[in-house]
């Protein structure tokens, strides 16, 4: 080899440190990192595709599994119940035909209601009895009753022993209904109660039970007022009897099974639904109420659930709702399962059990995206710390070449071990050794290298004890700034607790100030209208006296002229008889002869009733007179019949049974007088065609009282609490004011008494006004 070639092949020591690096290190490095990542990447795609498939899995099997559990719990509550209604049912039959007297104190309990129903007085304690008036109590009747009157201890018991049962009852054949615990049945049940047309007695008759076991009933509202129910139900057979006695009954209210139920904390934010055997979801909480676009039902029409059966609306049906309805199939299908749903755009995942016995179902529903959001979210981290990585991987090398070639133009050998030094330097600061050993050389600019690293390494040390002991603090400022954010709502909370109660007073003063507005208007109306009537009754008097006086010497003349006509007819000349015979034709004598005695009596009788008005009016007409006095209840009576005769003439007859001994009491008359009219006028425009109005008095040893019954249109029961209310009327708008009670109401109330009413819708009312005798 010559000396040429030699030469052509020698490299500087820079071109021969770079070039070395290049090919044995850098190019290398930069091949194992780019696999690295990509094999990093696909790794990482691997593992979360494997992480999705496990967590559907495991989401399955833990949704599976708490439906499993969930639904055994309340399938061990449920049985529970049925034993107790199965266990009330024997010893229900046996008490059919097992002798018993019931005690004199248990008689006295019972009485008859107006409305012809046989119940017992609430407040007792004891088991309540309702005898519906579409049954005629009779003597079996009574003695049927005394005789059940020996299961009330085990109704009590059932009740008492079971956290669950809220009410336990029988319902007979006859519309006979005993419950547990006690309440006031007259108020609550109507007086034709059929019982034998509600869902807690005909699932288990004959038709709907025929193994004679305990069934569960569908969610309804309780007629008895304890919101919705579900019932244990069981008929009652005597011994060698196929004839139904009744239907035996344990109420759970549905809030009882159900709060467990939706308080239960599910993973991946789901929820759970409780569906009854029809399909009907049962309970569901407020979080799901946005997916199956629902509001659940938190109030009641007691009114409407006394009258018929009432049962959730077809939206909460899985079978009858589009978007759920492959599922209700599937529920129907198997006692258990899994199945994907979307609901509101949303693809989700439920799992079910059904509960036995009951025939219900619990439904367990998760947001698919929720159980894969752990996955997903490592998979952008991960996408995230590649991109960081490449990206660094870059910058490095390039700052890192350019600084191999500015050092190899001036470093050979004594390169390379402050180098290896270096490189020890950045990886323990790597791994956390922020101080590691520092490298000494004589080269500057490896040595300034050197010395910032070992204080790049002190200060990212300073720097990570300062991020912890921030990271501290900020934990403690947190924990800090929540227990003021409690307080402070707890405040809040109080507040408005106050301002609440002051809001309510407040209406409440307001509605009474409307009222004794009301009173004094019509107070004052009545007091102008008497001034007038006064007035007019005094004009109308005199010239009446006048009227009353010349009729009577009409009458007294009238014979005398008669008897003179007849003596001036014997002393005509017989020639001119026939003329006045003629005349008399022509002007009628003959006519007012005959007409002259009757048009005379009733001039007297129309005069009379004239006086008889405006002696009533004036009677009536002090309203102005606000003295107590002795007051005689039948005379107001009288006198205000007088006054108001246009209001009624047309609409109803009247008939009174006043009683002829009753006292007088004390009292302010005007101010009675103003109560008895606005009551026979109220009768009288209740009428829509004619009627009667039947007005009634009496006293007792300490009152008296007066009644005013009609046969118009009645009031519907929620109207029955407002009708003394200022200004509340059911007329239409411009027929009336809503003050004619209201002001009636107050009178009575300031004379210590009080006014009760009865009414039937479309039947009538009557409203009873008592009296003490003596103001105290």
């Amino acid at each position: 080899m010559s000396n040429q070639e030699q030469s052509g092949r020698r490299q500087s020591v820079f071109s021969v440190l770079w070039g070395t690096y290049i090919r044995n290190a850098l190019i290398p490095i930069i091949l194992i990192e780019v696999a690295l990542i990509a094999a990093y990447l696909a790794t990482n795609y691997l593992i979360r595709d494997e992480n999705i498939a496990t967590m559907q899995n495991s989401a399955q099997a833990s949704l599976h599994e708490t439906a499993r559990l969930e639904s055994e719990v309340i399938a061990n509550q449920l049985a529970g119940v049925a034993e107790m209604t199965h266990l009330f049912a024997q010893l229900t039959s046996r008490a059919y035909d097992t002798p018993y007297e019931a005690s004199d104190e248990e008689k006295g309990r019972y009485t008859l209601s107006d409305g012809g129903v046989w119940y017992t007085r609430p407040g007792s304690g004891e088991a309540a009895m309702f005898y519906s008036s579409i049954t005629e109590v009779g003597e079996q009747q009574r003695e049927k009753a005394w005789h059940l009157s020996q299961i009330d201890p085990v109704m009590a018991q059932l009740v008492e022993s079971s956290a669950l049962v809220t009410q336990a009852y029988l319902n007979t054949w006859d519309s006979m209904n005993r419950i547990y615990p006690d309440f006031d049945v007259v108020d609550q049940y109507p007086a034709d109660l059929d019982v034998t047309k509600y869902n807690f007695y005909y699932e288990a008759d004959a038709e709907h039970d025929p193994d004679r076991g305990v069934v569960w009933t569908d969610v309804y509202i309780d007629p008895a007022g304890q919101g919705w129910m579900a019932s244990a139900i069981a008929p009652v057979y005597r011994r060698n009897s196929d004839f139904l006695e009744g239907v035996v009954g344990l109420d759970i209210r549905v809030s009882e099974i159900i709060g467990h139920v939706l308080s239960l904390s599910l993973p991946w934010q789901g929820y759970a639904l409780l569906v009854d055997s029809t399909g009907t979801i049962l309970a569901m909480p407020r979080v799901a109420e946005d997916d199956w676009q629902l509001h659940e039902l938190t109030e009641h029409d007691y009114a409407t659930a006394i009258e018929q059966d009432t049962f959730k609306p077809e939206e909460f049906n899985l079978f009858k709702r589009p978007d759920s309805q492959p599922l209700a199939e599937k529920i129907g299908a198997a006692t258990s399962g899994i199945a994907e749903l979307e609901l509101n755009g949303r693809e989700k995942l439920a799992a079910w059990a059904q509960i036995p016995g009951a025939g219900w179902h619990l439904l367990v529903v998760v947001d698919q995206e929720h159980i894969y959001a752990d996955a997903h979210r490592l998979k952008e981290r991960v996408d995230q710390i590649a991109i960081a990585m490449i990206v660094g991987l870059v910058l490095f090398y390039l700052l890192f070449i350019l600084y191999l070639y500015r050092k190899s133009v001036r470093v050979s050998r004594r390169l390379s071990e402050p180098m290896i030094g270096l490189k020890q330097m950045i990886q323990s600061i790597g791994e956390g050794e922020y101080r590691p050993h520092k490298v000494e050389t004589d080269i500057t600019e490896l040595n300034i290298v050197s010395t910032g690293l070992s204080e790049m390494g002190d200060a990212l040390g300073h720097s990570r004890a300062q991020l912890a002991d921030a990271n501290k603090r900020l934990e403690k400022m947190n924990h800090e700034l929540e227990q003021r954010v409690e307080a402070r709502t707890s405040e809040l909370q109080q507040a408005n607790f106050t301002l609440s109660q002051e809001r309510e007073e407040q209406a409440r003063l307001i509605s009474e100030l409307k009222s004794t507005q009301a009173q004094l208007v019509q107070s004052e109306k009545m007091a102008s209208v008497g001034v007038l009537a006064t007035g007019v009754a005094h004009e109308i008097n005199n010239p009446l006296t006048f009227v009353i006086t010349n009729i009577s010497i009409l009458n007294d003349y009238a014979p005398t002229l008669m008897q003179l006509h007849e003596q001036v007819s014997q002393l005509v000349p017989a020639e001119k008889v026939d003329q006045l015979k003629a005349a008399e034709h022509r002007l009628r004598y003959a006519e007012i002869v005959d007409d002259m005695p009757d048009l005379l009596a009733d001039c007297t009788e129309g005069v009379s009733r004239i006086r008889h008005i405006t002696e009533s009016l004036l009677e009536f007409s002090h309203a102005g007179d606000t003295s107590w006095q002795p007051c005689d209840i039948n005379h107001c009576i009288e006198t205000t019949l007088v006054i108001c005769y246009h209001e009624y003439k047309y609409k109803a007859v009247i008939r009174k049974e006043l009683d002829d001994q009753l006292p007088t009491i004390e009292a302010v008359p005007a101010q009675l007088n103003q109560v008895i009219m606005a009551l026979v006028v109220n009768a009288a425009q209740s009428m829509e065609q004619m009627g009667e109005i039947r007005i009634r008095s009496g006293f007792t040893n300490d009152q008296i009282f007066f009644s005013v019954a009609d046969t118009g249109c009645g009031m519907p029961k929620e109207n029955l609490g407002r009708i003394f209310e200022p200004f509340f009327t059911t007329k239409d708008v411009g027929q009336g004011t809503g003050l004619g009670l209201a002001v009636a109401y107050g009178i009575v109330k300031a004379h210590g008494g009080r006014i009760e009413v009865d009414s039937t819708l479309g039947q009538g009312s009557c409203f009873t006004v008592v009296l003490p005798r003596v103001q105290s």
